[in-house]
């Protein structure tokens, strides 16, 4: 006889949520929700817009135990949910360096906008108030201005998202837009710290109080950041969200560490996003790439990593010994992977810290020096993913938040894509992937922060409140996505290190190359050509570099390129999966999108009005 499970407490799933801006009027997709499944949606609305991703929230029920029980959703009882978001960048410090790294010792960073003092300090914050929705199919059209969140920007209303429900009272939570605008019409001039800037990205508590059997109940709560737009979604950082936030996890429950690696789990994806980078930056192409040695895509040299035997030993240790040491002992600029890191301090004068090329985390090294050893379960690549009907309640709900993180990058972190170096410190959470709320109001941090405050006892990390999270990160996001490319000393590499080529891809293969590619009238001989890393064109042509390739590569000046992407950034391409030629080249071919640039020379003197008489 089966046990019934009595459910006595309520979760909300996933964890941390991940939503993005978009410039679409009307239409948005959801995120992932499932490990391994992608996403069939299109990115782009009927008139080339960018679409927003939406996160969605569930309710879980759980028992007495804390095992997950099942999904609740509004045929099972009243959901009440309730959101509150903010965008706190202005009113924060300058983003400098990580300040959780030996480098940044004596660091101390300043406040953004710092002529702005006292009480005034507060219009530099975009707080609007919570919002709450309840029931089915709330809002489907997105036309109620009660569910929406505005707040101010030096008096100027500023639209930060809005809440829906879908037919099963599922939270449905939208953010921005990928506005940017400064208050004085001054075009941006720095990467991360841009004087009288804000933007509409944000994040803050998810919650919900439910109404069951009776009794009313509030939930375990979650947290959704909104981050800019996923250029190539689907492609994976080596390092993910994921990958971080589990590794935060083992120091706060070490059992959670297995004790053994898995193949299909720790060692093949991991090896896997080498290849899968090709798509994005050449430099992975040329070494990781369709047809190379190293094609961790290729089925024969994928069954001779997967054999633990004494065969494949010294292969499995040679690919080991490419990687760079987790510890960051001593400076290796020529191992795995090819970024660039948290530390970008090396100079004629200085010596360059380890730190300003990323290494792969502790739990990952670990897991690849047991694999080098032997010490693995060979059980093949993963299995095509179950339906999600398919899945136990418990299964379902790993399966989100996973999804979730592992389309997030994990590092490096300067400062970041979607979140920044505070998500890799176990002060941040109340538990593992659950972000701590601060009880008592955030007292004033003073004209400067220093690690030792930021650290501690008590400090920023120590609790949050809605904007904490985001407010690390560069003001506004579009100058920070348009200054992180590859390769800015070409005479090492013209191609790495990179930053993040899986959400702000370097090198590319265009539509027009990919017409090339299937055109059955194009030889095999010019296919190959068309296909191979030294043709692929860079993904910000237009805007840091000029239409046409030039050798060595042109980079135009920063003030102009970041000032042109804040105004285009949602006419740059989408890196999307197509049908490749096969034969002697891919079957699936990863192909930039719905590019619409069409001038070339930015400057940084078009910048359009910004502030209306309506604002």
């Amino acid at each position: 006889m089966i046990e019934r499970q009595e459910i006595t407490q309520f979760a909300i799933y996933p964890s941390i949520g991940v939503a993005r801006v978009g410039n679409s009027a009307d239409a948005y997709f959801f995120g992932p929700e499932q490990p391994g499944v992608p996403r069939a949606d299109a990115y782009r609305d009927a008139s080339g817009c960018i679409k927003r991703q939406a996160a969605r929230f569930r309710v879980y029920g759980l028992d007495a135990n804390g095992n997950v029980v099942k999904e609740i959703t509004a045929d099972d009882a009243r959901i009440t949910w309730k959101v509150e978001v903010a965008n706190k960048k202005a009113a924060w410090f300058n983003f400098d360096q990580a300040l959780d790294i030996l480098e940044s010792q004596g660091l101390a960073s300043t406040l953004r906008n710092p002529t702005v003092k006292g009480p005034e300090r507060a219009s530099l914050a975009i707080t609007p108030p919570p919002v709450t929705i309840s029931g089915k199919d709330v809002n489907s059209s997105g036309d109620d201005a009660s569910l929406t969140f505005h707040g101010r920007f030096f008096g100027k209303s500023v639209y930060l998202g809005e809440l829906r429900t879908d037919a099963a009272g599922r939270l449905v939570f939208l953010g921005g837009r990928g506005e940017a605008a400064s208050v004085d019409n001054k075009p941006a001039t720095t990467f991360a710290n841009n004087t009288g800037w804000h933007d509409d990205t944000s994040d803050g508590p998810v919650d919900a109080s439910i109404e069951y059997n009776g009794k009313t109940y509030t939930a375990k709560g979650a947290w959704v950041v909104v981050g800019p737009p996923d250029y190539a979604p689907g492609l994976q950082g080596i390092v993910t969200g994921w990958d971080l936030l589990f590794q935060v996890a083992t120091e706060m429950e070490p059992a959670r560490m297995p004790q053994r690696p898995k193949f299909s789990e720790h060692i093949y994806p991991l090896l896997r996003r080498f290849s899968l980078t090709q798509w994005v930056n050449a430099g992975f192409a040329r070494d990781f790439g369709f047809g190379t040695p190293s094609d961790f895509t290729d089925p024969v040299l994928v069954a001779r990593l997967n054999d633990p035997s004494d065969t494949s030993r010294s292969l499995r240790t040679r690919i080991f010994d490419w990687f760079r040491n987790a510890s960051y002992d001593h400076p290796e600029p020529a191992a795995l992977p090819g970024y660039y890191g948290d530390a970008m301090t090396g100079n004629a004068t200085k010596p360059a810290s380890p730190r300003e090329w990323m290494a792969i985390l502790p739990t990952q090294y670990r897991w690849l020096e047991q694999w080098a050893e032997g010490h693995f379960e060979a059980d093949g690549p993963p299995a095509v993913p179950p339906a999600w009907e398919s899945l136990s309640a418990a299964e379902q709900v790993r399966g989100i938040d996973r999804a979730v993180l592992d389309e997030v990058l994990g590092g490096p972190f300067h400062p970041g894509a979607e979140f920044t170096w505070p998500m890799r410190n176990k002060i941040l959470y109340v538990e593992p992937f659950r972000i701590k709320r601060r009880a008592n109001p955030e007292p004033d941090w003073g004209p400067q922060l220093i690690s030792s405050i930021a650290l501690g006892k008590d400090g920023p990390l120590d609790g949050s409140t809605a904007g904490d999270i985001t407010r690390w990160m560069a003001t506004p996001w579009q100058t920070d996505t348009s200054s992180c490319l590859s390769a800015y000393v070409p005479y090492v590499d013209d191609y790495l290190p990179t930053f993040w080529p899986a959400r702000v891809p370097n090198d590319v293969l265009s539509e027009k190359q990919y017409e090339q590619l299937i055109d059955p009238d194009t030889s095999p001989r010019e296919k190959e050509r068309v296909f191979a890393f030294e043709q692929r064109v860079k993904w910000l042509r237009g805007i840091r570099y000029p239409m046409r390739p030039t050798f060595p590569p042109q980079i135009y000046p920063s003030k102009d390129a970041i000032n042109k992407f804040i105004r285009e950034w949602a006419l740059v391409g989408i890196v999307e999966p197509k049908p490749g030629p096969g034969g002697l080249l891919p079957r699936e071919v990863w192909v930039e999108t719905g590019r619409q640039i069409e001038h070339d020379q930015p400057t940084a003197t078009a910048l359009a009005p910004i502030w209306s008489s309506e604002d």
